[in-house]
C-alpha cells in the first residue's frame, strides 16, 4: 500500500506537468520532487505507525489512507486547472488530516500546493496563501470533531478563506481586483461547504476502521488471545467474561462499547508476566500492537498507579472488581439471589467510597444504572 501512495504522489507530479506543458527539464525535477517527497512523507508514517500515535485509531491499516490520498491527488491535478486564489486547497489538508494526522495532513498538503508552483501556476503570494488555508484545513477537522453545531464552522471558514484570498492577492498587487473577489467567494463558498461534506464522508472511515480494529483484538483467532487462553484457562474464561459485560455496561451508560470490551479482555493482561502488572502489562500490550486507548486503560489497572480516567476504564475496573468476587466464590455460597445481591452492592459502594472514579466523569446516575444490570441482568458465573 505504501508503494501505491508513493505511486500517487510521483503521479500527480508528472500528471500535473504534463497538463501544464513543461518542458524535459522541468518534468525531471517534479518527478525528482515527488519521489523525495514520498520517501520522507511515508518514512515518517511507517514510524508513527511503530509509534502507535495515532495509527490504529485512524485506520487498522494502510489501505484506507492509500483510498483517499489517491482520490486527494486526483484532486491536487483538476485543481490545477483552477484560477490562482480560487483553488480550494483548505480541502486537500482537512480530508487527510482526518484520516491521518494534523502533521501529514499539512505535509500532504503543502506538497500539492509545491506541485502548483513547480508547474507555475503559483507565485510565493499563492503559495503563502494556500498555505495559510491549509492551515486552516488541519485545524477545522478537529474543531469539526468537538462541535456540534457545525454552521458556525462552515461561516467561519468561508470568512477565512476569503480574507485570505483578499489579503494576499492585495499584497501581490497593492489593489482589490474584482475577479479576484469573485475567485475569493467561490473559494469560500466550495471550502466552506465541502468541509462539513468532506468531513461526514472522509470521518466514517477511520471509525469503522477504529471499530473493525478493536473488534479484531479480542476474536479466538488473534495471537494474544490465544496466548491468554494457553497460559490459564480461569483468566482466559474470566476476560471473555469482564468483556461481554463491560460492552453491556458501557452501552447502558453511553460509553465506547468496543473499547470496554477490549479493554476489559486485556484488563488482567499483566498476570501473564508477572509483577508489577501494570508495567508488565503495558509493555505486553504495546509489543502486541494494542490500540493505545487501550493501553491507557491498562495503565490504570486497579488504580494502583493512576485512578480511571475514562467511563471506559472506570466501567471496566467496577467489571472487573465484581466478576474476581464472583470468580472467588461459588454457585453454593451464592446460591441465593439476595446474596449475589449483596455482593454486588458492597463491591461497588467499596470502589466508589474509595474515590477510585472521581476522575472518569462516572455519574451517579451512570452508577445506578450499570449496578441494576449488574443485579438483574448480568452473567456473573
Amino acid at each position: 500500500m505504501l508503494g501505491s501512495m508513493a505511486g500517487a504522489g510521483i503521479l500527480e507530479c508528472v500528471l500535473s506537468g504534463i497538463l501544464s506543458h513543461q518542458k524535459t527539464d522541468r518534468m525531471v525535477i517534479l518527478v525528482l520532487f515527488g519521489i523525495l517527497y514520498s520517501v520522507v512523507f511515508f518514512a515518517g508514517m511507517e514510524l508513527y505507525r511503530l509509534q502507535k500515535d495515532w495509527f490504529y485509531e485512524k485506520a487498522a491499516n494502510y489501505r484506507s489512507i492509500a483510498r483517499w490520498y489517491w482520490i486527494f491527488c486526483g484532486a491536487g491535478v483538476l485543481f490545477g486547472f483552477l484560477p490562482e486564489f480560487a483553488r480550494p486547497v483548505l480541502l486537500l489538508s482537512l480530508g487527510m488530516t482526518v484520516v491521518t494526522s494534523n502533521f501529514f495532513g499539512l505535509a500532504a498538503g503543502i506538497f500539492h500546493a509545491a506541485v502548483f508552483c513547480l508547474c507555475g501556476q503559483a507565485n510565493v503570494h499563492v503559495l503563502l496563501c494556500d498555505i495559510f488555508l491549509l492551515i486552516a484545513g488541519c485545524m477545522a477537522a478537529s474543531v469539526l470533531q468537538d462541535i456540534k453545531e457545525q454552521s458556525h464552522e462552515i461561516v467561519f471558514l468561508f470568512l477565512y478563506t476569503f480574507g485570505s484570498v483578499l489579503i494576499f492577492s492585495f499584497a501581490r498587487t497593492g489593489q482589490l481586483e474584482w475577479d479576484v473577489l469573485i475567485y475569493g467567494v467561490c473559494n469560500g463558498i466550495f471550502s466552506s461547504v465541502g468541509a462539513g461534506i468532506l468531513y461526514r464522508k472522509v470521518y466514517s472511515y477511520p471509525q469503522n476502521s477504529r471499530k473493525q480494529e478493536l473488534e479484531r483484538i479480542v476474536r479466538d483467532d488473534f495471537g494474544l488471545v490465544q496466548e491468554v487462553q494457553k497460559f490459564s484457562k480461569m483468566d482466559y474464561n474470566h476476560a471473555i467474561k469482564v468483556s461481554i459485560i463491560s460492552e453491556n455496561c458501557a452501552k447502558i451508560a453511553g460509553a465506547d462499547p468496543d473499547l470496554a470490551a477490549a479493554a476489559g479482555f486485556y484488563y488482567r493482561l499483566g498476570r501473564m508476566a508477572g509483577e508489577p502488572y501494570v508495567e508488565n502489562g503495558v509493555a505486553l500490550a504495546k509489543s502486541n500492537r494494542l490500540p493505545m486507548e487501550v493501553i491507557e486503560i491498562l495503565r490504570e489497572y486497579n488504580g494502583e498507579q493512576a485512578l480511571p480516567s475514562t467511563l471506559e476504564s472506570a466501567i471496566v475496573h467496577i467489571v472487573d472488581s465484581v466478576v474476581a468476587k464472583f470468580d472467588v466464590l461459588d454457585k453454593t455460597t451464592l446460591s441465593s439471589s439476595w446474596n449475589q445481591d449483596i455482593l454486588v452492592y458492597q463491591t461497588l459502594n467499596e470502589n466508589s467510597a474509595s474515590g477510585l472514579y472521581d476522575k472518569s466523569g462516572f455519574s451517579m446516575n451512570m452508577f445506578l444504572k450499570i449496578r441494576d444490570y449488574l443485579i438483574k441482568e448480568a452473567n456473573l458465573f
